[in-house]
């Protein structure tokens, strides 16, 4: 074995590493209502580098959520700055965005909310190749079925409507749906919380394996602490609009220091059967 700490790989001493994929810093957004405003989120930054998972943990109304459509640009920030792969995302022309969402897909918590009842399969996850013009005809039922063995559906499923698949398909489905623009972020917003813990560990499992094949970075969103750690290198845990504590997931979740981390910890460790999914079963 060889006595070179770093595998044989030479590193230049004051060299950067690459660029990460996205950034946000100090994001705010309130919301104006008649008679007071709502401070959904207050001063949140992200670094989000290539080929990684960034995990946002927090109960419902601490603000992932639009966190996640800011980062997207599907809501404009009060204040901050976004960036993705270097472009300014609060400067941007409407061209220039059309061109970056592409890039930069999202996955819903409820998969039959987010699927055309109407469309067919074949449909649903063709629409992005339409919209972007990215394949026409036999071309585009080619890759459709092709994005979905990728999520291990087939070609038998093209013409099925949503109904007629079960929560953990129907989200399979969602998630072919995102991949076919060829995206390199996609914000998966509370994507397996509506489905039950053995399917949650399915859906998992086919989103590690797709970032491994494929090179993705996520920005992972969910209430349950146990599933965050399991997806993510970094832990970001949001209260009340604001980022109170981060790291490790393993570190956070063996000695968490903010107040509210450790509720949540303490929550993880007293549900019976929340182990980590394996990682078999995809």
């Amino acid at each position: 074995m060889s006595g070179d700490p770093l595998g044989g790989l030479a590193v230049e001493a004051g060299v950067p590493g690459p660029a990460p994929l996205f950034e946000a810093h100090d994001l705010v957004k309130h919301f104006r209502m008649r008679r007071t405003v709502v401070k959904a989120v207050n001063g949140v930054s992200l670094t989000i580098p290539r080929g990684s998972t960034v995990g946002l943990v927090g109960e419902s109304g601490s603000g992932k959520s639009t966190v996640a459509r800011l980062a997207l640009r599907l809501l404009d920030p009060t204040a901050g700055r976004l960036s993705f792969d270097g472009v300014d995302l609060l400067r941007a022309s409407r061209g220039e965005l059309r061109a970056l969402r592409r890039r930069m897909q999202i996955v819903f918590q409820d998969p039959f909310g987010s699927l055309n009842p109407r469309m067919r399969v074949v449909e649903a996850v063709g629409e992005p190749l339409a919209v972007h013009r990215l394949a026409r005809g036999k071309e585009r039922t080619d890759r459709v079925v092709e994005l979905l063995e990728r999520v291990g559906l087939g070609a038998r499923d093209l013409h099925k409507y949503a109904h007629q698949f079960s929560g953990g398909q129907a989200q399979r489905i969602g998630i072919a749906r995102a991949l076919a623009t060829g995206p390199d972020l996609i914000v998966c917003d509370e994507a397996v919380s509506a489905l039950d813990v053995s399917v949650q560990a399915q859906v998992l499992n086919l989103l590690k394996r797709l970032q491994a094949e494929l090179g993705l970075s996520y920005l992972f969103i969910a209430h349950d602490l146990n599933v965050v750690r399991y997806m993510a290198d970094e832990v970001c845990v949001m209260h009340l609009g604001e980022i109170v504590e981060r790291g490790d997931g393993d570190a956070l979740f063996a000695d968490p220091q903010h107040a509210y981390t450790k509720t949540l910890v303490g929550a993880v460790r007293n549900l019976p059967g929340r182990d980590l999914p394996t990682p078999e079963g995809t």
